[in-house]
């Protein structure tokens, strides 16, 4: 038979790894198009013969939650914010990566960049130019830019049939292997930003929530070595 306290750690051990999960999503509230993560649990049943199986807590992974985040609006006019389920596409040091992130500034080349210097490309996979000092610089639903001269270029805009195939990198960047394709469920939002999707009152409460398990859990692993324990002493007595 497997030990109650063994099964009762098997929970404590997935509960303190959802607590880092949850704290994790709590320190991204003020991050710009975060994506909270969840948990996913199984039950591992242990069946060792003599009995009912025993049924164990297994931590099986996270899983991110892709809903959309609320917009707020920032009156830059290359600030953008996606609503619907797109990335941008950004050309980095380590190859194309995508990104929800839609602060973007031009450069001293005149290129259209992220915050963090990286092109921000067309449906080609090129970087997008804009004219020195281009007055009414507007950006459309459908990630057109223009200008006063007329259209200078089209923001790329995709989407992924899986997007937990999605890994996250550092600065709100992801990547993965599957092809992307022209997200048709997006609109462009110019002049806001996608703020995290993570609800903080609701995620604390989740946390207080699986500290207290985690708690229990321990004082029933503590009570149950302190039985263990006793009956060892008194067995040894009538010894």
């Amino acid at each position: 038979m497997d030990s109650p306290s063994s099964i009762a750690l098997s929970g404590q051990q997935a509960r303190e790894r959802q607590m880092d999960v949850l704290a994790n999503n709590l320190a991204n509230v003020s991050t710009t198009a975060f994506k909270g993560l969840r948990m996913l649990f199984a039950e591992y049943l242990s069946d060792k013969g003599g009995g009912s199986p025993s049924s164990y807590v297994q931590d099986i992974g996270t899983v991110r939650d892709w809903s959309q985040g609320p917009l707020t609006k920032t009156s830059n006019p290359l600030d953008v914010a996606l609503q619907g389920s797109g990335f941008l596409e950004i050309q980095t040091a380590q190859g194309i990566r995508y990104t929800r992130d839609g602060r973007l500034k031009i450069d001293a080349q005149g290129q259209l960049v992220t915050l963090d210097d990286d092109p921000v490309l067309d449906p080609t996979q090129q970087p997008i130019t804009v004219p020195p000092n281009t007055p009414s610089l507007t950006i459309g639903q459908d990630g057109t830019i223009g200008g006063r001269a007329g259209t200078l270029g089209r923001l790329a805009v995709v989407s992924f049939d899986d997007l937990q195939s999605l890994a996250a990198e550092q600065d709100g960047l992801y990547d993965t292997d599957e092809t992307p394709t022209p997200a048709t469920d997006t609109q462009v939002m110019q002049g806001m930003v996608e703020e995290s999707n993570v609800q903080p009152i609701t995620e604390m409460t989740r946390l207080m929530s699986v500290a207290h398990s985690v708690n229990m859990d321990k004082t029933f692993q503590d009570n149950e070595a302190e039985r263990r324990k006793s009956s060892i002493d008194r067995l040894a007595k009538v010894v």
